[in-house]
């Protein structure tokens, strides 16, 4: 299983040699991952006019491109919204590991709905290969985590 950030979007691929099926999540957008970028990297709220101006340095983009898709991240829960004065402020609802962790979890849960047992078998044997040292330290952050995904 291959996990792979790109522009902030998490993108998992699993291929099985049994019938080179390849299931691929994305769970956010291009531009939805910029922002979370953006947002992550801030300290505090961060204003549509904020993201708009530092996305504005990469690329043309309108002020209401930026404000319709922050409105989306927050109508999806990813982003938490309030008003302040005239306008909204957002900001994360959940820290970048705990959505690669959210997101990670749904991606492979998905694919084992869909490809069942391929898709265990392949991990299992994924987690063969690792370093034993490194499965310990994996089986003690599991046995840790009471969190539910």
């Amino acid at each position: 299983m291959q996990h792979k950030l790109t522009n902030g979007g998490l993108t998992t691929k699993m291929t099985s040699s049994m019938s080179k099926k390849v299931v691929t999540g994305k769970v956010l957008g291009n531009l939805e991952s910029e922002i979370m970028e953006i947002i992550w990297s801030q300290r505090g709220d961060a204003s549509v006019k904020c993201v708009a101006e530092i996305l504005s340095k990469k690329r043309q983009i309108a002020y209401t491109t930026v404000m319709t898709v922050m409105a989306r991240l927050a109508n999806k829960g990813v982003l938490v919204r309030h008003m302040s004065g005239a306008s909204y402020l957002y900001k994360p609802k959940v820290t970048k590991d705990q959505f690669i962790a959210k997101a990670a979890h749904s991606i492979f849960s998905s694919a084992v709905s869909s490809l069942g047992d391929e898709v265990l078998a392949h991990f299992i044997k994924e987690i063969q290969r690792i370093n034993p040292k490194k499965r310990q330290e994996l089986l003690k952050i599991l046995s840790e985590d009471k969190t539910d995904l």
